[in-house]
């Protein structure tokens, strides 16, 4: 085995629990704990590693360290129990019903939950209870500092608290083109207000979105991050483990193909499916739209996952030219167009579908924004 499979075994190993057997011809170099740290796995590698018998384990130093790791893990996850519960209790107001979402939520369904790495604390309220959420943050948080409450302001208020993020959402997705707005909300107002789920553990009882929706969400997050910034396999192990925990798989085939579909993001979908059968472990029975035909453009987006290089740099570019935004209303629009059509190559690259999708969506909008106003947004 080479690093990467060899990290590979060890991540599927410590995703579904798996015997120690399927690890015994594998081969422990720097490498392999580089990537794990990379890709945002790093305790859970670390504490697979540790199980395996002393002859396959690596010297002395480097399982004082991957321990130190694990620990740190789990001290920052009690850290942010703690803010969540204070986070819940303000909230815990009549006309308020936050749901948890992403990686904080999706932990439970881990072997070892306190082993998923975990950034910043998501919980969604809605548009209508989004200001009153904010201003309920604020006074809960009141030694917080307070980023620009209008930035991303169609999406998420951020609070930050003793380096933890803490991001109230009114959408928990963006979209430019009106029909997918439509669509995701309605979606997301099933999902978040009318069936959501009332999970109870030993850290509490929050609810969570519906785990159809959850899916859906989880994949269009991913996909959002991996076009405007970085994805890593932390996110792709959240999905796997989204989609394992639903039941009826087949009716969750169906409402993924029908909302995918619509979406334009169907294909983009199968490339993630190649990936989590081939390389996360999931049975390709199992995996919803799971089609093997897209190999090519599936290990291209493999390939940059695990390309942390090409991946800084990407988000370093994007850094330099958010500086450089012209202040002339036209020469704006024409800096942004370019930007949407750099972004639009690099996709093609894994999905030409949704490229053009993405920059036809982009003229329009930006036509529509030049004629009634900056400012205006078509999804308010």
């Amino acid at each position: 085995m080479n690093s990467e499979q060899t990290y590979f075994a060890l991540l599927r190993a410590a995703l579904w629990n798996t015997s120690d057997e399927a690890l015994k011809d594998i081969s422990l170099t720097s490498e392999v704990f580089t990537i794990a740290q990379q890709q945002g796995t790093a305790a859970l590698v670390y504490d697979r590693i540790l199980s395996l018998p002393q002859a396959q384990r690596p010297d002395a130093q480097t399982q004082a360290f991957m321990k130190q790791v694990c620990a740190r893990t789990m001290l920052h996850q009690e850290h942010m129990l703690d803010y969540l519960r204070r986070a819940q209790k303000a909230l815990d107001v009549p006309t308020i019903k936050p749901v948890l979402l992403k990686g904080f939520s999706l932990a439970r369904l881990y072997p070892k939950p306190y082993l998923r790495q975990c950034g910043d604390i998501d919980i969604f309220v809605g548009k209508e209870a989004y200001h009153k959420g904010a201003k309920l943050l604020r006074e809960a948080f009141p030694e917080a500092a307070l980023f620009d409450e209008e930035k991303d302001y169609y999406k998420h208020y951020n609070l930050t608290f003793k380096s933890t993020a803490i991001e109230m959402h009114r959408v928990s997705v963006s979209f430019a083109h009106p029909r997918d707005v439509r669509l995701y909300d309605r979606l997301e107002h099933e999902a978040m207000f009318v069936s959501p789920r009332t999970i109870t553990t030993e850290h509490g009882t929050w609810l969570e979105p519906e785990e159809r929706f959850n899916v859906l969400f989880v994949f269009i997050h991913s996909w959002e991050h991996l076009l405007s910034e970085t994805v890593s396999f932390r996110q792709l192990c959240d999905l796997a483990l989204a989609i394992h925990n639903v039941q009826d798989k087949e009716e969750l085939a169906r409402y993924l193909h029908r909302n995918l579909k619509t979406l334009r993001l169907l294909r983009a979908w199968q490339l993630y499916a190649y990936i989590l059968v081939h390389y996360l472990g999931v049975p390709a029975e199992q995996m919803p739209l799971y089609t093997p035909h897209c190999k090519r453009r599936a290990e291209h987006l493999l390939a940059i996952i695990l390309d942390p290089k090409g991946r800084a740099e990407h988000i370093e570019a994007n850094k330099q030219r958010n500086l450089n935004v012209p202040k002339n209303v036209v020469l704006r629009k024409l800096f942004t167009f370019r930007c949407r059509l750099r972004e639009a190559r690099e996709i093609a690259k894994i999905e030409p579908q949704y490229a053009r999708h993405t920059i036809t969506t982009s003229i329009a909008q930006s036509f529509i924004r030049f004629l009634h106003g900056e400012n205006t947004r078509t999804w308010e």
